[in-house]
């Protein structure tokens, strides 16, 4: 009886993952160069580079607390999102079914694991806060169909399947209501902000342990775990950033009351940022060819120490003297 069950078990998993392919299967032959485009141009607003625009946008220029709203869940679905595709090691949707051909439109995007979606969390991580900010239907409606259109796009393309979705935007969603609800009703205090940074190191810490035993054991690649320990580089960054500003800092988005000021700021920091986003990679790799591990856990780490603590010092030093 009991291998009676299991049979069982394994034919409706077998069945259930049969059908979730045909959906991908059947969404790959209603692709089109129109509906090519369209999609493409949706799951752009799940990339990392969008979802870092928008918010070094909103924290240096805009409404910090609603920065630090879209940054902690970003971060903190971000770190759960990798820590799940290092821990199932789900292959994507092409590898599992060979009638499955994914489109070349954004490729290069769809690096690591399959299970969940890293784009379906960055999309969410950034339009539901900014719809519970608003407080509107209309924001209401444009930011989830953003999400929902976002999460289509990742499985016309071939990129996901809709379980990669849904639990990626599940995981997140209930991340971001938590930072919204802690953030209406609590403020920090110098007790909070020391749970918060050590809570925040010991889960980017272990993360960066489970995926290099992971790679350590052959049980995965580099290549494919690498998201893991740029999320791990980045949330051990947020973490330590964060209470520096929120505690020494403590600069204003304000502090520049001109709209030309504002701009000029806006673009010297997203400059700065990208620079040493692609600089640090490419001096990294010219002085350590094999030490891909390393050197993107620290670019991460540096390049989010610049947007949340080094940057806003420099912007509150200039402002001051004026």
């Amino acid at each position: 009886p009991l291998r009676g069950y299991h049979d069982v078990l394994k034919s409706n998993t077998s069945i259930r993952k049969g059908v979730i392919m045909d959906f991908l299967y059947t969404l790959q032959n209603l692709r089109n160069p129109v509906l090519d485009a369209v999609m493409t141009f949706f799951t752009y607003f799940g990339d990392e580079i969008l979802v870092i625009g928008i918010l070094c946008a909103t924290y240096w220029c805009i409404n910090k607390k609603l920065a630090y709203k879209v940054c902690f869940t970003y971060f903190i679905s971000g770190l759960m999102v990798q820590g799940l595709k290092i821990v199932f090691r789900v292959e994507r949707p092409w590898i599992r079914d060979s009638r499955l051909i994914p489109s070349d439109a954004a490729l290069d995007g769809a690096t690591g694991y399959s299970f969940p979606s890293g784009h379906t969390q960055g999309s969410t991580g950034l339009f539901s806060v900014l719809a519970y900010h608003f407080k509107k239907v209309w924001g209401y409606i444009i930011f989830f169909l953003i999400i929902a259109l976002v999460m289509l796009s990742r499985m016309y393309l071939g990129y996901h399947t809709p379980w990669d979705v849904l639990v990626a935007f599940g995981i997140t969603f209930a991340v971001s209501l938590i930072v919204n609800y802690i953030f209406e009703n609590f403020t920090s205090t110098s007790a909070t902000r020391i749970i918060v940074l050590i809570l925040t190191e010991l889960i980017s810490a272990a993360l960066i342990g489970i995926t290099y035993y992971v790679v350590l054991t052959g049980k995965s690649t580099e290549e494919l775990a690498m998201d893991c320990f740029k999320a791990a580089g980045a949330g051990l960054a947020f973490g330590i950033a964060w209470f520096i500003e929120d505690k020494y800092i403590r600069f204003s988005p304000q502090s520049v009351s001109s709209v030309g000021g504002q701009i000029l700021k806006f673009i010297v920091g997203i400059g700065v940022t990208l620079g040493l986003k692609q600089g640090l990679k490419a001096l990294g790799f010219a002085l350590f060819p094999d030490g891909a591990i390393i050197i993107n856990i620290v670019r991460y780490f540096i390049v989010v120490i610049w947007i949340v603590a080094i940057y806003p010092l420099i912007i509150k030093k200039i402002t001051s003297r004026r």
